[in-house]
């Protein structure tokens, strides 16, 4: 790989002076529960972000009252009730490009990458500034990292969001290859298709940091493999909104009835949905039936083999979201790679079995059997298998449902809050006795 056109990664961690945090990512990551924890924690210098809506100023309140529901609603979802707006930082050209490219479908799709890529760079350059002239350390999420750890001249923490790079990148080829139908999807994908030299900086970056946080051991996983040491990754699994996703315990459970399996996401070949299909065709009369939930990216004809056994949602509002969990017999998240797989959680918390990949979260969260099942990934007879299975223990796949719910309640987001918050605490300390020695 040609590395001569990137500079080397920043200096060891020192010049930390204020005992706090700058954070960086666009859109709503994670729902801001990084921020959050430091901010609760009294941790967090600021958090740099592309738009941020908040009503706790007079403006805010103004347009709140003006606005109809629907914008309202849209807004909301870029908020983060409890983090104060003085500790947010935006930058408004990223945020208002990012904004147009979502509405401006018809921008091919080359230029909606290196558009995103700039206002990316612009994120993370804004971030590590800012962390080098307020003497703060940086936690940046992976694709804005390269670019905040040289602005801010030293390394940080890095939050990496997906598998190694090169992990991806290879995972990827294999579908692309095998899936030629799949192009479409996963030729999107950014590590699949991003230009060798912004490619490499992903790469780059994942050797940049003093420490790294991964949500998955399969990410962490896949760090090792690509080099970096096993004592500077840190694993916290995310958490869950009990309230929110919670089972129906009104409902009537009748195992006489067709086995009703979800899936909730993108629907392209990353997340595996041939193989959930492949596996359907392999019970060509079970009595199953699927809902898809999620925009297709590579076209209806990929369901036309099993159309009378699979209903696709397109478009589902996050109340029809929840009960769709609470209605389904078993969750099938069959996906190639993931970092974490956040509708795992969902689902649990529902009381809803889950069957997923080794490449997923799920080894972290459930025992095999319990609350669900772990495949290998790519593998639509082990798919089938645990289909056929749960077909003919009807009682025992309803008897899962409550140690689904207790696995979720053990993942409340304040249990990420206490591992990130850990972690940078200790990162802290460390960089404190390195000064010292120094």
């Amino acid at each position: 790989m040609k590395t001569s056109s990137i500079t080397p990664g920043p200096v060891e961690p020192s010049s930390v002076r204020s005992g706090k945090v700058v954070v960086v990512h666009n859109g709503a990551r994670d729902r801001y529960q990084v921020a959050l924890a430091l901010s609760k924690a009294g941790l967090l210098e600021c958090l740099v972000t592309d738009f941020f809506w908040s009503e706790e100023t007079t403006y805010g309140r103004m347009l709140a009252a003006l606005l109809p529901q629907r914008v309202l609603a849209i807004l909301r979802q870029r908020s983060a009730p409890g983090l104060p707006k003085s500790q947010v930082k935006t930058c408004l050209s990223a945020g208002i490009g990012g904004f147009l490219l979502d509405k401006a479908r018809f921008v091919p799709f080359n230029v909606r990458r290196w558009l995103t890529r700039k206002a990316d760079a612009r994120l993370g350059h804004l971030a590590g500034n800012t962390a080098a002239r307020r003497g703060a350390e940086l936690l940046s999420y992976s694709y804005y990292a390269f670019d905040a750890f040289r602005a801010a001249g030293r390394a940080g923490i890095l939050f990496q969001l997906h598998p190694h790079p090169e992990t991806m990148r290879s995972l990827l080829q294999a579908e692309l290859e095998a899936h030629p139908d799949c192009a479409h999807s996963l030729q999107q994908e950014w590590e699949l298709n991003l230009p060798s030299e912004d490619f490499e900086r992903l790469v780059r970056e994942t050797t940049m940091p003093h420490t790294s946080l991964a949500a998955s051991s399969f990410t962490k996983r896949s760090l090792l493999m690509h080099g970096v040491k096993a004592n500077s990754v840190r694993v916290v699994q995310y958490g869950i909104d009990l309230e929110k996703f919670r089972p129906d315990l009104t409902l009537k459970r009748d195992v006489s009835k067709p086995l009703r399996l979800l899936f909730v996401g993108r629907i392209n070949q990353r997340k595996g949905i041939k193989y959930l299909l492949e596996a359907l065709a392999l019970l060509p009369d079970a009595p199953i039936e699927l809902t898809v939930c999620g925009r297709v990216l590579d076209g209806l004809e990929l369901f036309k083999q099993e159309a009378r056994r699979v209903t696709v949602r397109a478009s589902v509002s996050s109340e029809e979201l929840v009960k769709a969990y609470q209605d389904a017999d078993l969750f099938v998240l069959p996906s190639v790679a993931e970092g974490f797989g956040q509708v795992l959680l969902e689902a649990l918390a529902c009381g809803l079995p889950v069957l997923s990949t080794t490449n997923t979260a799920a080894p972290d969260l459930i025992h095999n059997g319990v609350e669900g099942f772990v495949v290998d990934p790519r593998s639509p007879e082990q798919i089938a298998e645990r289909l056929a299975w749960s077909l003919t223990h009807r009682e025992e796949l309803l008897a899962m449902r409550l140690a689904a719910r207790s696995c979720a309640e053990t993942f409340p987001w304040s249990r990420f809050h206490e591992g990130v918050v850990r972690c940078v605490r200790d990162v802290m300390a460390s960089n404190a006795a390195y000064e010292e020695a120094a």
